[in-house]
């Protein structure tokens, strides 16, 4: 999750994928609107997963259902239960993505090196998340922006500049495709086998281009939509021989870790021109080919939940440490920032920028705020594919071939 800079302005912030009434929402009928909340609740509880967005015409027993949804056990409860209170329901709630209306290129691959995914389609609308080059996505609805879900089942709005669409049969091709991994945190792809040619793009850690051949230092490289260039093999790796170099163990994430200390906090960032907390730790994972659900308030409820000893013995290098707002009598605990831990009372995080921060009073890099607020911490690197939000591109269904 993105809030935690430390203004209040920000800090209290509503996030806009909270859960708002239905359009229309005033006008209705009492128990039109308990119903629809109550289905909203049951079969959509976040808006980041799923979507919900239904409108109505009432006139008198008659009611037109209007809108999109990704789920048919919420269309299905919505129209059975206004059935149910003797409303006569025209259904022109529409299932999404639809395969016909979209030609059948339900799937996309994101074709610039970062590609910023919005709340809404519109460019002055809050950015929720990014995609990278090479991140298979699926296609939802087509406006002039394309709406998206991601691998880590964030759903957003992308400029179509972003995302190369394509069908179920291109995307099989492409993720059987051998690819080149870009492991530079930063660098460029050009039109000849030469830094002194025209660049093509700039490319980021984590990116995928499609293995095309080797021509000395360079590899030749396709994007998703065609384009060709090369890339320096000095910022870059065959996907096989990454995999083959790819370790997931604590010493490991922490080393990438201290590589982006200094990258600047930048609000819905996963890339290594900037990140938000939750971001940092997305990014960091990614690039060890872990995939982690994207906010801090889902990040909590992955892996093993450990409550912290006083003395910080039982936090282990790699953890991921939580802080929030505890949980009340009258108030569900509130968790608003992510970090990794370097083991006992030193973490690593983004607020403001990439750096070190420590529990203890003695440490130069003592964190009085933090500490106040802190949570706990979830294990996460012994449950790497052995839980559903927590895989890697090898088990993803996005990145699998269809069989």
């Amino acid at each position: 999750m993105k809030i935690f800079i430390p203004f209040i302005a920000i800090l209290f912030a509503i996030p806009s994928w909270a859960s708002v009434p239905d359009k229309g929402a005033k006008s209705l009928p009492q128990t039109v609107k308990k119903l629809s909340e109550e289905v909203r609740r049951q079969y959509v509880p976040d808006k980041r997963v799923a979507v919900f967005d239904v409108d109505y015409a009432v006139s008198g027993r008659k009611i037109t259902v209007k809108g999109v949804t990704t789920s048919t056990e919420a269309k299905n409860a919505l129209l059975a239960g206004l059935e149910k209170e003797h409303y006569k329901v025209t259904d022109s709630l529409q299932i999404i993505p639809d395969s016909t209306e979209l030609e059948g290129k339900i799937w996309g691959i994101v074709n610039l090196s970062v590609c910023n995914l919005r709340v809404e389609d519109d460019f002055s609308s809050e950015m929720m998340t990014q995609g990278l080059m090479g991140m298979p996505v699926r296609i939802l609805q087509h406006r002039s922006w394309y709406r998206i879900q991601t691998p880590d089942n964030c759903i957003a709005w992308v400029h179509r500049v972003g995302v190369h669409p394509v069908t179920k049969a291109e995307l099989d091709a492409w993720n059987s495709a051998e690819k080149v991994v870009v492991t530079a945190h930063y660098g460029f792809t050009y039109q000849k086998p030469d830094v002194g040619s025209q660049t093509v793009s700039d490319v980021v850690a984590g990116n995928r281009l499609r293995y095309e051949g080797t021509e000395g230092d360079f590899y030749w490289v396709a994007y998703p939509d065609g384009r060709r260039a090369y890339i320096l093999k000095t910022i870059s790796q065959t996907e096989k021989e990454w995999r083959a170099a790819l370790r997931q163990d604590a010493e490991s994430i922490i080393r990438t870790a201290y590589t982006m200390m200094g990258i600047p906090y930048l609000w819905a960032g996963t890339s290594s021109k900037g990140v938000d907390c939750s971001g940092f730790v997305r990014t960091v994972l990614f690039m060890h080919d872990i995939i982690i659900p994207r906010d801090a308030s889902q990040q909590a409820y992955v892996g093993e939940h450990i409550d912290i000893l006083p003395d910080f013995t039982n936090v282990r290098p790699g953890d991921l440490i939580f802080f929030g707002r505890k949980a009340t009598p009258d108030k569900k605990e509130r968790v608003v920032h992510v970090a990794i831990s370097l083991g006992g009372k030193r973490f690593i995080h983004s607020q403001g920028d990439v750096h070190v921060s420590s529990f203890d009073p003695a440490d130069p890099e003592y964190d009085e705020y933090n500490l106040n607020r802190l949570l706990y911490v979830v294990r996460v690197i012994p449950y790497i594919n052995k839980e559903k939000e927590l895989n890697t591109t090898a088990t993803n269904l996005y990145y699998q071939k269809t069989k």
